[in-house]
């Protein structure tokens, strides 16, 4: 028996249980999830079509067999018609989610769980802040963004009632787009990317710590000695380390050191994993661009790509774009707050966040000179609550990111690419850069405020030295071109060393991941392309290949059978987090305890879990066991984390320690918001064992219990300019957003593999791998 559309889309909501379905229509659940499949393949399958309006001259989108669109057009605005019209078929309600997401409105139509974002992202004020942009954008750039918005709503409407599955399961339809929109997407994404203000908090959490010693050592990343432009690049911010578990790898060969003559680029950037994948892949071919990457969805231009004469890529850069301030209250007046010699009161705006299947809620938002009160949205240091803490971030400001986005596939050389990043503001990124001349290229990007004086933590609104007094010249932040290592690289790790002009500090990575690339490439003989896919896919933990030997030294001897179990599993480790290794479950085990240990001497548990990142203390200890810490020592210390965590390991694993294997416990689940018991089976991938971990390059992170792979990369891309005209390419799950099309977890099992596709930037190649092309005309 065949289930009736209605019947099936009221299990896919959840309104009525799966089994109770079963039993009505007389099938099994085997032939319900048939029928439920079936139904999403008949509104997926790629197919050629025709729409008629909205350009002036003829759009071609032709669909390669990874699902890849190539735009085809003649003029810009049709280009980025075609561009809207190919992403919205792809990733309509996901681009519906990014804009609710940034304009407070996740949890109107996904319930409770989201209230929290909504209202931190409307107390950002970033539905303000897209309101505003439009009017401020050169006329180009409008006409860009506008063409694109264009796009998306004619395939609104080329849909109708056919609206994707998450649409028809949650019982709403997508308003229609506009430029606001667009750039609501692009600041929650920013926000993202370059808010995290809990990482100033667990900055300022390091002050409980007794010792200025003790308390450099918490922010210093562990492997601070590793810069992006270090011996042989530049010579060269100031660190304020704090991990965090996303990050990104890039790096770009020159061609003398390819030994080909030819330069070589590849990038991988880590994100959360989520479906759909937070980038998709596309191509434009029109009269100023002829390029293909990966970017963004619901944004213009590409972020990592290549349009035949030079190549791109990004990673974080974690350079501070904002602060927290605390504000001074008047003792007489709680409702005002001190401003210089004055008191000002606080401006106050109510926001209302509509949830799902519960009542509205109401937030009222406070606000100084600097920026909006942000103490729901940050967790407290002090045990009392923390005096009202203001925010300013870049963000908040006018920005030229949509301009620069679109100008970066357009040049043609490294000057021309400078030109591009001269608009860029935030999120500070480090871009690498090759050229089809062999040339090679590092350029850091984005607005950086220069403040009086360098603080780690909260600032004090009322020392002018906290004060932002201008921002970092773009020509005085550092950039190399051909440097004489032969290649540049970035890890999310410092930037460069202390000597440099300007102060440049942040939220860096520990740097382990920049100093195995350094290892791969410093090594004699030529590194290209074989070697780029090979370090991509490289699972060596440089963190535990340092940090190791100092464990073992502290156990060696101990007799109690729990330690020397974890002693003898680390023994002998050649330190590659593979899906066999039980080395790798218990290095990750032990240092995610004894993290937490070495805190907890000085810290409150309440605040264990916002200090989680901050490991260069741990580390320190474990590398300098006789620094005055634990009243019994380093030592005595150690060895009690070592029989907890044999403990651990054998109530979750089992008693023997060859079965501690990585796979079990480093598990990757791409969990769909839409998912539920009868949707999920189509909607989710995984659970699948990954291998690699946060400190490898192969980047899967999740180093904290239970050591679920929580991000990683999600796009590769490896640019080998002996042929310009292609490029490898895989996303991590697939470039399509729609349950039940052939594209939407097809490059999954490639992703695990560490294969590639192949990206062609001719259209003669393209055609010979085309599966559907989408033809529009004047109408």
């Amino acid at each position: 028996m065949s289930l009736n559309e209605s019947i099936l889309l009221s299990a896919l909501r959840g309104q009525q249980p799966v089994n109770d379905v079963c039993r009505a229509a007389g099938i099994t659940p085997a032939e319900f999830a048939a029928e439920r499949d079936a139904f999403l393949r008949r509104h997926a399958a790629p197919c050629d079509r025709r729409i008629a309006g909205g350009v002036g001259g003829k759009v071609e989108i032709l669909r390669d067999r990874a699902g890849v669109p190539h735009v085809h057009a003649g003029t810009t605005t049709d280009l980025y018609f075609g561009l809207g019209v190919a992403m919205a078929e792809d990733r309509l309600w996901q681009m519906d989610r990014l804009r609710r997401r940034a304009l407070g409105r996740q949890a109107e139509i996904l319930g409770p769980a989201y209230a929290a974002s909504d209202i931190a992202h409307l107390t950002v004020g970033i539905d303000q802040l897209a309101e505003r942009e439009p009017a401020q954008m050169d006329q180009s750039t409008y006409e860009v963004v506008a063409a694109m918005v264009a796009g998306i709503n004619r395939q609104i409407e080329t849909l109708g009632a056919a609206l994707p599955i998450e649409f028809r399961v949650l019982d709403y339809v997508p308003a229609p787009f506009t430029v606001s929109d667009i750039v609501a997407i692009a600041r929650g994404l920013w926000w993202s990317l370059n808010g995290r203000i809990d990482r100033i908090a667990a900055a300022e959490a390091g002050r409980l710590l007794p010792t200025p010693e003790l308390r450099a050592l918490y922010r210093t990343p562990e492997a601070s000695e590793n810069l992006v432009l270090g011996a042989g690049a530049l010579g060269c911010g100031r660190a304020v380390g704090t991990d965090d578990a996303t990050g990104s790898n890039n790096w770009a060969l020159a061609g003398a050191r390819t030994g080909s003559g030819h330069a070589v680029l590849a990038g991988d950037p880590h994100q959360p994993f989520w479906v759909p994948s937070s980038w998709y892949e596309f191509a434009l071919h029109g009269p100023e661009e002829n390029a293909a990457g990966c970017g963004h969805p619901g944004l213009p231009g590409l972020w990592w790509g290549s349009n035949g004469t030079i190549a791109w890529s990004l990673t974080n850069n974690a350079a501070s774009t904002r602060d927290l301030y605390r504000e001074e209250i008047d003792p007489a007046d709680p409702a005002r707050y001190r401003d210089g010699d004055t008191w000002r009161r606080f401006a106050e705006r109510e926001v209302e966040v509509p949830v799902r299947g519960e009542a509205t809620r109401r937030q009222v938002i406070r606000s100084t000179v600097r920026g909006p009160v942000v103490n729901h949205m940050v967790t407290a240091i002090a045990a009392e609550g923390d005096p009202p803490l203001s925010l300013r971030w870049v963000g908040m400001e006018h920005l030229d990111d949509m301009r620069a986005l679109v100008a970066i596939a357009r040049a043609r050389d490294w000057q021309g690419f400078r030109d591009a990043l001269r608009d860029w503001s935030v999120a500070v990124f480090n871009f690498v850069y090759a050229d089809a001349q062999g040339n090679v290229g590092y350029q850091m990007a984005g607005r950086v405020p220069v403040r009086g004086r360098i603080t780690h933590g909260f600032r004090d609104a009322g020392n002018p030295a906290d004060r932002w007094s201008g921002k970092i010249p773009f020509d005085g932040l550092p950039h190399a071109f051909n440097p004489a290592r032969g290649y540049v690289a970035s890890a999310n790790q410092r930037i460069v060393g202390d000597d440099y002009p300007y102060p440049i500090y942040g939220a860096y990575s520990q740097g382990h991941r920049g100093v195995r690339i350094d290892e791969a490439f410093a090594a004699p003989g030529p590194a290209g392309k074989a070697a780029s896919i090979a370090l991509q896919n490289d699972v060596k933990n440089a963190r535990a290949e340092r940090t190791c030997p100092h464990i073992l030294r502290l156990l060696e001897g101990d007799a109690d059978p729990g330690v020397a179990a974890i002693s003898a599993a680390l023994s002998g480790w050649d330190h590659r987090y593979t899906l066999e290794s039980p080395a790798a479950t218990v290095f990750e085990a032990f240092m995610a305890l004894w993290q937490r240990r070495v805190l907890a001497e000085h810290l409150p548990a309440r605040l264990l879990d916002l200090a989680s990142q901050q490991t260069g203390l741990a580390v320190a200890l474990l590398e300098a066991p006789d620094m005055a810490y634990f009243p019994a020592g380093t030592q005595h210390a150690a060895r009690a984390v070592a029989r907890q965590v044999h403990a651990d390991l054998r109530q979750r694993l089992g008693d023997d320690p060859q079965a501690w294997q990585w796979g079990q416990v480093h598990m990757a689940h791409w969990r769909h918001p839409v998912s539920n018991a009868a949707t999920g089976e189509a909607f989710d991938i995984g659970p699948h064992p990954v291998d690699g971990g946060s400190h490898t390059v192969r980047n899967t992170g999740g180093e904290l219990p239970p050591h679920g792979a929580g991000s990683g990369a999600e796009y590769r891309i490896v640019v080998d300019f002996s042929q310009p005209d292609s490029f490898l390419a895989v996303q991590n799950i697939g470039n399509s957003g729609v349950p039940g099309s052939p594209h939407y977890q097809d490059q999954f099992l490639p992703w695990i593999r560490g294969e590639y596709h192949v990206v062609h930037l001719r259209r003669e190649d393209v055609e010979r791998a085309c599966e559907a092309t989408t033809l529009i005309e004047p109408g």
